[in-house]
């Protein structure tokens, strides 16, 4: 189930059933690509379409849904009826489910008492016919001959968003996070599928032959399909093989050739579709796509090209993929030979020839509008009539501006040029956001949306209309997957938008389903939270030693001293300073010169006594010399 709505194509590729936020359910005829039927259910706004499926209904049951009188019913079993119809089943969200008769172009049918909430899957089997489950936990097993419930069981704790019946109509597998193996007989689980972390999108069993069968399963913001093996003896808790896409799934088509080789088309979100072929060989690594298939349009033979966004797709029995791409206004179909002589193929398509076709189609679908039917004093227009519109007085006494006067008045400095008045862009700024969401014009969005002022934001918001939400959710997914200065602001957007219709945002159904980009971008991110935290404390850390050592290196070491000492210089003259230092210094060398003299002195002193001391002993000794001599002689 994509953003846009509930959609498929019928199983032989002849119808493709569109139903949008209107309510409004489109029936296109693949082979001409014009609108066959268009449809609108009764309370299609209280209680729009949440899930759609096509089924195969005998005529029998279709007569029956309302009984004639003296008709007896023979048969009950879909499978035993040798002729059939398409029919459209569309669940809603008061739990009815609606079946709508494309070849009657009416409504067959209607299944209620079935479930209490919105239905969130559906899935159909020619031996089994259908089962739905809603959001009261349950799952039911419809018989349309009776227009009753055939069985009803709860299926666990969890909303179920994904069915679907094997081929042999005996078992049932169901999803929330976790995938269900029922037995329909006896409504035992068989065994349970384990591997993804959000809600299963889509589920696809595929049938090999008698021995081998396979289930393919893609989940919400989820860029891989995983593949099971159906076995009830074996009890794997990993997939046996995994196929690795570029984006989200929005449509998943499976095909099993003549090889025993399974082949998957499957269309991602970023609007390209993905081919691979797959072949049980025992590998565990993710198998990448065969080929990718993208849809370009060369705008006026200019150098640049746009994508065509693939909305849809579907294998058909001759190997060809049949495509669904652009816009609901102008949505084409085209059946394509793959060409795997490269990896990408690139599918160039003129828009000239497409909004001619366009043209062609939408005055078709007009030339057959029924007239209007006419009930008292309203009148009921159907769809395609153009509403009238009344004349405008040219003569009458109304400010009649001219278109620059005009276009000042839409800029977004029209108050800022008009002198004593305060600026109001609010006004302005929501027609002009307006005017880019309709035309898609970059150049509007960018002015529009570039803009840091909170007050300005808030006041454009304020004025927007319900209807410009989805569209301008989208642009702020974009502009979220861009650059920070682009991210930024959408989150300034972002907050302003939630905050003024929150309760809008939360009364649609699909709320899970519009946001879910945003929640995935944001848990990218948040993965990515703790690894910057950190490198940004290690840069913070690194830059702050830096900066404190060029702050060291630059500082005066005389600012932080405690003692500071100058020895004078004895080239310096002339200073009163150095004249005390001179004078200073020359009476201590006074002091100490005088010291000196006295020290002197005292070993001259000394010196003098003790050669008198000598002298005297000289004298001695020759006087005994003298003595001894005259007695030798005597």
């Amino acid at each position: 189930m994509a953003n846009a709505g509930c959609y498929g194509f019928s199983q032989n590729g002849q119808y493709y059933a569109f139903c949008g936020n209107d309510g409004k359910l489109k029936i296109y005829e693949t082979a001409s690509g014009r609108l066959k039927h268009e449809y609108t259910p009764n309370r299609h706004l209280s209680s729009p379409c949440s899930v759609i499926t096509w089924i195969s209904v005998s005529l029998q049951s279709m007569g029956n849904v309302s009984p004639l009188p003296r008709k007896k019913r023979r048969r009950k079993s879909v499978s035993e009826d040798a002729e059939h119809k398409l029919v459209v089943a569309m669940g809603a969200t008061n739990g009815k489910i609606t079946l709508y008769d494309v070849a009657a172009a009416s409504v067959s049918g209607m299944l209620e008492n079935g479930h209490s909430a919105t239905v969130t899957a559906m899935a159909w089997s020619a031996c089994s016919g259908l089962i739905t489950a809603a959001d009261d936990y349950h799952i039911a097993e419809w018989n349309l001959q009776e227009n009753g419930i055939k069985c009803k069981w709860k299926s666990g704790k969890a909303k179920v968003t994904a069915l679907a019946i094997l081929s042999n109509g005996k078992s049932l597998l169901s999803a929330e996070r976790i995938i269900k193996w029922w037995n329909l007989t006896t409504k035992q689980l068989i065994r349970t599928f384990t591997g993804h972390a959000n809600h299963v999108s889509f589920l696809h069993p595929v049938k090999v032959d008698d021995a081998t069968s396979y289930l393919i399963s893609s989940a919400c913001a989820d860029n891989y399909l995983s593949v099971w093996a159906l076995d009830k003896h074996k009890n794997d808790k990993a997939s046996l093989a995994t196929l690795a896409m570029q984006d989200e799934a929005t449509s998943v088509s499976t095909l099993v050739t003549n090889e025993s080789q399974v082949t998957v088309l499957v269309t991602t979100r970023s609007g390209q579709a993905q081919l691979f072929k797959y072949q049980a060989n025992g590998h565990t690594k993710p198998l990448k796509a065969s080929l990718t298939v993208a849809v370009a349009s060369d705008v006026n033979q200019k150098e640049s090209v746009q994508q065509i966004p693939i909305i849809a797709g579907q294998l058909t029995e001759d190997e060809k993929l049949l495509l669904a791409y652009g816009s609901y206004l102008n949505l084409t179909f085209e059946k394509i030979v793959p060409d795997f002589s490269d990896k990408v193929q690139c599918l160039i398509r003129s828009e000239k020839l497409d909004a001619k076709k366009s043209k062609e189609r939408k005055e078709e679908a007009i030339s057959k509008v029924k007239s209007a039917a006419m009930e008292g004093d309203v009148e009921y227009l159907a769809p395609g009539m153009a509403v009238p519109t009344t004349k405008r007085n040219r003569t009458s006494s109304g400010s009649q501006l001219l278109l620059k006067d005009r276009l000042e008045n839409l800029s977004l400095d029209a108050d800022a040029n008009t002198p004593g008045r305060l600026p109001t862009k609010g006004a302005n700024m929501a027609q002009l956001l307006m005017q880019g969401l309709n035309s898609k014009d970059k150049t509007i969005l960018a002015t529009v949306l570039f803009t840091r002022n909170e007050t300005v934001i808030r006041n454009t918001i304020a004025k927007l209309p319900v209807q410009a939400i989805t569209p301008l959710l989208k642009e702020l997914t974009i502009m979220l997957q861009g650059k920070t200065y682009a991210s930024k602001i959408a989150v300034m957007w972002m907050q302003a938008l939630i905050t003024t219709h929150a309760a809008h945002l939360m009364s649609r159904p699909d709320i899970a389903e519009t946001l879910s980009p945003i929640l995935s971008f944001i848990d990218a991110k948040l993965i990515l939270l703790t690894a910057v935290q950190r490198l940004k404390g290690r840069v913070s850390l690194i830059t702050g030693q830096i900066s404190q050592a060029n702050e060291e290196h630059d500082k005066n070491i005389m600012e932080d001293s405690l003692l500071i000492y100058q020895d004078a210089d004895s080239s310096d003259e002339g200073g009163e300073d150095e004249v005390d230092l001179s004078s200073e210094s020359g009476d201590n060398w006074e002091e100490m010169s005088d010291q000196d003299v006295q020290d002197e002195q005292d070993e001259e002193d000394i010196r003098s006594i003790k050669s008198e001391e000598k002298e005297n002993d000289d004298d001695d000794d020759d006087d005994d010399d003298n003595n001894d001599n005259d007695s030798e002689g005597a």
